[in-house]
């Protein structure tokens, strides 16, 4: 495509060191048909058809590499890029989960991501096998992917049609969030966390070697919130300590583990919301407290919360407590 007409009016300086509003090509303008000109949206279409109908097919890694063709699209990177626009496309800007961290370590070095603006990472339909290895306080956690920055989200497109082959370590970072997908790390923990704050929105982990979601004492506040998830057919559902740990769970379900479905320890918190909430199947205890852990529930107590475990449904020790609140009563 010749692109002389549209780069013809501004100098090289013009990209690098105006802010985007200033980038003449990217100011919306009236453009009047002329039959009289040949293949005129060819050679230069709307400022409205690049940016809704071109720029929009491009991928974060299309988009970049499109810069040393000219300067129109540096200005649309800058655009995009400052305003946080693109998402990352595992399998398309990248090969595998596994090179992610990479990529978002380099990008976070030049702009700022937050709370309400995080970087998006997108996973496709069918298997993404995490080959990394990461190293926590407690040893070496084999296919596991260590999470090196905060504020990152992560978006697959259903539990049924995106499953992470491996976990997810996260020490010391927070606004960490998992959307539709299932999780699975036949090897370890699903996920493991420590000194850190993650969100769950209808996430599966299951079929883990180790503990489904695993917390355990930390030196900071720590806290998960969990909605429409399932902790299943793994060691434990989940297992948190420590008087600085927090975690509530809506609507979700813990079953079919090998021992408790879920374990309150050393003053760790946790508080289940919802009628969707169960606990059923365990192999040990459905719901045991011990070490002054306390599981809040904010259902009435003819609610069918925890069931058909092979030992106790509601397991407490050592100080554990376990009841049931009204909401306007906590």
């Amino acid at each position: 495509m010749d692109n002389k007409s549209s780069t013809s009016s501004r100098s090289p300086g013009d990209v690098e060191g105006q802010p985007v509003a200033k980038k003449t090509r990217l100011v919306h303008r009236t453009i009047i048909y002329d039959e009289s000109v040949a293949n005129q949206w060819l050679d230069e279409p709307p400022l409205e058809v690049w940016d809704h109908h071109i720029i929009p097919l491009l991928s974060l890694r299309d988009l970049a590499l499109s810069r040393t063709v000219c300067t129109f699209f540096e200005a649309y990177w800058q655009d995009k890029f400052i305003n946080n626009i693109l998402p990352l496309r595992v399998g398309n800007d990248v090969a595998t989960i596994n090179d992610v961290m990479g990529v978002i370590e380099i990008l976070s070095s030049r702009r700022e991501y937050t709370n309400l603006n995080p970087f998006v990472v997108l996973l496709g339909k069918g298997n993404h096998e995490v080959a990394s290895s990461w190293t926590s306080y407690f040893g070496d956690y084999s296919t596991t992917l260590g999470i090196t920055r905060s504020n990152i989200s992560f978006v697959g497109t259903g539990k049924d049609t995106t499953r992470i082959l491996g976990g997810f370590g996260i020490r010391g970072f927070e606004n960490i969030t998992f959307k539709n997908m299932t999780v699975t790390n036949t090897n370890a923990e699903g996920i493991s966390m420590r000194n850190a704050k993650v969100e769950l929105f209808d996430v599966a982990l299951k079929g883990c070697g180790g503990k489904a979601l695993y917390i355990p004492s930390s030196s900071s506040e720590t806290t998960v919130v969990a909605t429409r998830c399932a902790f299943s057919y793994s060691e434990y559902g989940v297992e948190v300590r420590g008087s600085l740990t927090s975690t509530k769970f809506n609507n979700c379900v813990f079953n079919d583990n090998s021992c408790h479905g879920m374990y309150a320890s050393n003053q760790a918190t946790m508080h289940l919301h919802g009628e969707d909430t169960a606990i059923h199947s365990n192999g040990f205890d459905g719901i045991s407290a011990s070490g002054s852990g306390k599981i809040v529930i904010y259902l009435p107590s003819h609610h069918n919360t925890s069931y058909n475990n092979q030992l106790e449904d509601r397991y407490t020790c050592q100080g554990g407590t376990i009841k049931n609140v009204r909401v306007e009563d906590y």
